[in-house]
């Protein structure tokens, strides 16, 4: 047994006593038992080594002769004992890692071509995986590892799993088949045979002698005809002492092998010295941070699994801390540097507006507002993020702050990504504020010209209050007389040079981020990490939870019966497909054939409504129109109607294809629905030939209501570029840092960052953070400075 299962081991059982699940004696015998197992040569290759395992046997064996409080210190004791064990004998030590060969250059950036064991032709094989310098190359980061220290016998393999054997080679053979060449070779360890074979690889006979012994790993496959057999292995001749070590395998093209690129990077690897360290030594000392050039070492050649986790740990952090650090540092320099606007605020108008609701607002809607208004009173602009869950009234709150940068003598601009919705929040705007006084316009691209024109003139001198437009139209010729807020729909977070555009005499305008659905954690510090956030949890009172359904296709005319009930009641339904047409390439049903179909053979004395995305924009505010005045019942849709459509009547949501859908764009779409205290369903309908994958997904979605659940859920599944669309967003391509799997590094990294900016707002005594940052991340820092 390899020291590193051992130890791991012991970690199980200790935990396993820990929770009642093994009693003294056994855990005892175990940890003896296991020590006894340990292979010789690793006691004889690390010095001290069986001193220290007799001495932590030792220390439990009188285990059973102790009180239980006793034995619970000392269980408690051995995880320091094994961590520390794993400090000292499964870690590269310093000279190990950096003395082999001396460093006769001082910087990184030298052409890959001079570097030991490159030359002219690989230079140029390299060069077209974009290794050009000594430093892309220690950045060349291994995509796996081959475990080489497990040897496993012949008689114990499994079929499919990678594994190392020792074996004898007996005969080998070449075959010409069409236009293949198939080496065939049989190998035994004395104990079992095993056939290897390749295909169009004729060197591998170069190495290939009879009665020689190899060391090949590989995966076997099962046969119908008796050995196994493997496909493509490495094979190495052994000579002298067999290496047990962990191997790197890189991402490669043709004119370069593993072996060969092993052999570059081995012979380049001291270079590591030259990487100078940048995090503060306390947080390395906090956080058990392996030493920077220690990590790139080792993430290239690990002693241990233990040594490969903690050098990724090492390479993840830094990553995330160099990103937060940036983030941070660039939001609090853009407030300094571009001022904001310090609004005087009374309260009065506020006051009037939310006596006059007809609902209480929740705890978290008043907590959201009463920090949006901080913010706003600030001399610094302010760059916050408004989310909640899909319903939980983000839209009152929004007025809110309309409200109070009316009273303060501003003008507001909200941006909505289309027309439809532009449309739709000016009504309720128009609704809400004009009573109060405030004059509420819209600006779209279907407009005239003329009426465009004559409502930015009304803009410019002041004579609107609030303009509701889709992105592009604020910032195309829209002068404010003075601006003070702008809203803006998640879709279309604004980058520095447009917020400059809106800028009211030098200083910045306060702007309010809303996101139609919740933004997981990881991402709310990394995506939006230069915003401040404000959440709102609970959900108004009175809503009806929404009950969510999976039904087959053959279930179809029973829906429609159930449907037809619902609109006997004056109740309203959604049917939503993934593609506006029928198409050759996806057998999948198309919102326009389904429209006429429902409406000739399924539906035909009820109003059905078609809208998708490639409709002008007054012919979907007149369907909306239509089916908000109960003219149509029914409307048939793409995700177009997705986010913020407002229909308090509708309580039927069928959505066909459900798995072509992401779980916040189900989240979204089911949240058309359960608008008011009326009972809502939502139906995902499945056919026959649906994955299991895909129904395990949606089986997720339909077991919550909770949209910070599911969008943790559907980032897991998705990861963060598929969720985000992370072009968009400036969220930067990490090398080893995966804000899914190492969400506790990055708030451990967040955390960090602001202690280190609280000390040093600018930065002065650590310059090496701030050329890491520009050396790293480049440009795409400007991207995130506001988002």
């Amino acid at each position: 047994m390899l020291l590193e299962d051992y130890l791991d081991r012991c970690e199980k059982l200790l935990e396993k006593f820990l929770s009642g699940k093994v009693d003294t004696i056994e855990l005892i015998q175990e940890i003896k038992r296991g020590a006894e197992l340990l292979e010789p040569e690793e006691l004889s290759a690390n010095e001290g080594l069986k001193d220290y395992i007799g001495k932590f046997v030792s220390y439990y064996l009188p285990l059973a002769s102790l009180p239980n409080e006793r034995q619970h210190l000392r269980v408690k004791n051995g995880f320091t004992m094994i961590n520390k064990l794993r400090g000292k004998f499964l870690l590269t030590s310093f000279d190990e890692s950096t003395s082999a060969i001396p460093v006769k250059v001082s910087s990184l950036n030298f052409d890959i071509k001079y570097a030991k064991g490159v030359g002219e032709r690989r230079a140029k094989i390299l060069k077209k995986l974009g290794i050009e310098t000594v430093k892309d190359l220690l950045w060349w980061l291994p995509r796996d590892y081959e475990d080489r220290r497990r040897i496993v016998p012949l008689s114990s393999i499994v079929a499919d799993r990678k594994v190392t054997i020792r074996a004898k080679l007996q005969n080998f053979s070449v075959k010409k088949v069409k236009e293949y060449v198939i080496i065939s070779a049989v190998v035994s360890d004395g104990f079992g045979q095993i056939i290897l074979k390749w295909f169009n690889q004729e060197y591998i006979t170069d190495r290939l002698i009879k009665e020689r012994e190899y060391l090949i790993t590989g995966i076997p496959k099962k046969t119908p005809f008796g050995p196994y057999e493997m496909n493509s292995p490495e094979i190495e001749e052994i000579t002298g002492r067999v290496p047990r070590e962990i191997l790197p395998l890189y991402s490669l093209s043709a004119g370069i092998s593993q072996k060969v690129m092993r052999k570059i990077v081995r012979k380049n690897i001291t270079n590591v010295r030259l990487l100078k360290e940048f995090i503060p030594a306390e947080v390395i000392k906090e956080r058990n941070l392996l030493p920077r050039h220690h990590a790139m070492y080792t993430v290239h050649f690990p002693k241990s699994l233990y040594e490969l986790k903690e050098s990724r740990r090492r390479l993840a952090y830094e990553e995330l801390f160099l990103f937060e650090v940036a983030v941070l540092y660039n939001r609090e320099k853009l407030k300094t540097t571009k001022g904001g606007i310090s609004k005087s605020i009374s309260g009065k108008l506020a006051e009037r507006f939310i006596d006059s609701l007809n609902f209480v607002l929740t705890g978290d809607q008043m907590r959201a507002f009463e920090e949006i208004r901080e913010d706003m009173k600030a001399p610094t602009p302010m760059n916050r993020l408004l989310q909640g869950d899909v319903g939980s009234g983000k839209t009152v709150v929004a007025e809110l702050a309309i409200i109070d940068n009316f009273e303060a003598g501003y003008q507001s601009a909200m941006m909505v990504p289309t027309t439809v919705l532009a449309t739709q929040q000016h009504q309720k705007l128009v609704k809400d504020l004009e009573p109060l006084g405030i004059k509420v316009e819209l600006l779209v691209g279907s407009q005239k010209k003329s009426q465009q024109e004559e409502i930015k003139k009304r803009i410019a001198i002041g004579e609107v209050d609030v303009v509701v437009g889709t992105h592009a139209l604020i910032q195309e010729n829209v002068k404010f007389k003075d601006l003070g807020l702008v809203i803006i729909d998640e879709q279309h977070r604004f980058g520095v040079k447009q917020r400059e555009a809106l800028m009211n005499k030098g200083a910045l305008v306060d702007t309010l981020v809303m996101t139609a659905t919740p933004i997981p954690r990881t991402l709310a510090l990394t995506a939006y990490g230069d915003l401040d956030i404000s959440t709102i949890t609970e959900m108004p009172p009175g809503r009806a939870p929404i009950r969510t359904m999976l039904i087959s296709e053959k279930r179809l005319p029973e829906l429609y019966a159930f449907i037809r009930d619902e609109v006997n009641h004056g109740h309203q339904a959604f049917f939503i497909y993934p593609l506006i047409e029928e198409s050759e390439q996806m057998d999948l049903k198309a919102a326009t054939d389904e429209a006429e179909r429902l409406q000739k053979e399924v539906f035909p004395d009820i109003g059905v409504e078609l809208l998708h995305g490639r409709m002008s924009d007054e012919e979907k505010n007149r369907i909306m129109h239509r089916f908000k005045n109960k003219e149509a019942m029914i409307l048939v849709s793409t995700s177009v109607v997705e986010v913020g459509i407002d229909i308090p009547t509708a309580t039927v949501m069928v959505i066909e294809h459900p798995e072509r859908f992401g779980l916040a764009q189900l989240h979204q779409l089911r949240g058309r629905v359960g608008r008011s205290s009326l009972k809502s369903y939502c139906m995902l309908v499945l056919n026959s030939n649906i994955s299991g994958e895909a129904l395990d997904r949606l089986r997720k979605f339909a077991g919550t209501q909770n949209g910070f659940k599911l969008a943790e859920i559907d980032l897991s599944l998705r990861g963060p570029g598929e969720f985000m669309g992370t072009r968009q967003h400036g969220l930067p391509d990490f090398l080893v840092a995966d804000i899914v799997k190492d969400s506790e590094l990055l708030i451990m990294a967040r955390n960090d960052a602001m202690e280190l900016l609280k000390r040093d707002p600018n930065l002065e005594k650590h310059n090496r953070i701030i050329e890491e940052i520009k050396e790293r991340f480049g440009e795409n820092i400007s991207l995130i400075e506001v988002g």
